[in-house]
């Protein structure tokens, strides 16, 4: 996988199918699919976000050492042999989008609880340093928090193929920006300036999205890494049982 041992992340975007199983759904990812991710090697932190839009989709951000992470033996196991709850919840996953990213430039020395994703198309040899440039800048200024950037390699085959659309269309490598303020209406406003700022570079170009901090959840074992699999969450899983 290129870009292997460079510092990364995994940007996953998915609706559920069914309002009535909102509750369940997020009782499951915050307290059992996500600590479990988090806690196998290379992975250092997750972010659960929820869209601010009627439509109230979800993003999900894992901070990994390096892509990596994705092809060890216990990654692969997990998602070959989900947990029981796991492999119930799959059925509830609407518009599901993964984009593994190796990071390419990182902003700002604090966070902040509001999100803003952005996804685009570009093959411009001088993006990394026009990008950057820029949101340093917007950084210095206030515009924004914190923000990161990154271009998605070719991804390994994976147990759910990516079922939204894009969004960006167009030819050349996928990229994703991660944009953060405290004030969403600042956050719109610096979207909208990075959209316009990119179109010259881009051979495809996505709609900003925004989303609200739900959860966060570390690796317990970063500097001795797990050989095991967090056990399931089997009280909320029973909690949920039908039937």
């Amino acid at each position: 996988m290129n870009g292997s041992t460079q510092p990364a992340f995994l940007a996953l975007w998915n609706g559920i199918a069914r309002e009535d199983d909102r509750a369940e759904y997020e009782h499951w990812h915050t307290f059992e699919h996500v600590p479990e991710r988090t806690a196998l090697p290379g992975f250092i932190e997750a972010e659960r976000y929820r869209g601010t839009d009627p439509a109230r989709g979800y993003f999900t951000l894992y901070q990994l050492d390096a892509l990596k992470a994705l092809d060890t033996p216990l990654y692969r196991d997990v998602f070959t042999h989900p947990t029981p709850w796991s492999a119930r919840m799959r059925a509830t996953l609407s518009n599901f989008y993964r984009l593994p990213c190796v990071r390419a430039g990182q902003h700002g020395l604090s966070r902040a609880p509001r999100l803003a994703t952005l996804r685009w198309r570009s093959n411009a040899t001088d993006l990394a340093a026009r990008l950057n440039g820029w949101l340093a800048e917007q950084v210095l200024h206030g515009r924004l928090v914190h923000a990161a950037w990154g271009w998605a390699p070719p991804t390994e085959a994976y147990w759910k193929p990516n079922i939204a659309e894009d969004g960006v269309g167009g030819e050349g490598v996928e990229h994703c920006a991660l944009l953060q303020h405290f004030d969403a209406r600042a956050l719109e406003a610096t979207s909208a300036a990075l959209t316009a700022f990119l179109q010259p570079m881009a051979t495809g170009l996505g709609t900003p999205q925004s989303f609200e901090l739900q959860s966060t959840v570390r690796n317990p074992s970063v500097l001795e890494p797990s050989t095991e699999r967090l056990a399931p969450h089997t009280t909320l899983f029973h909690h949920y049982t039908r039937g």
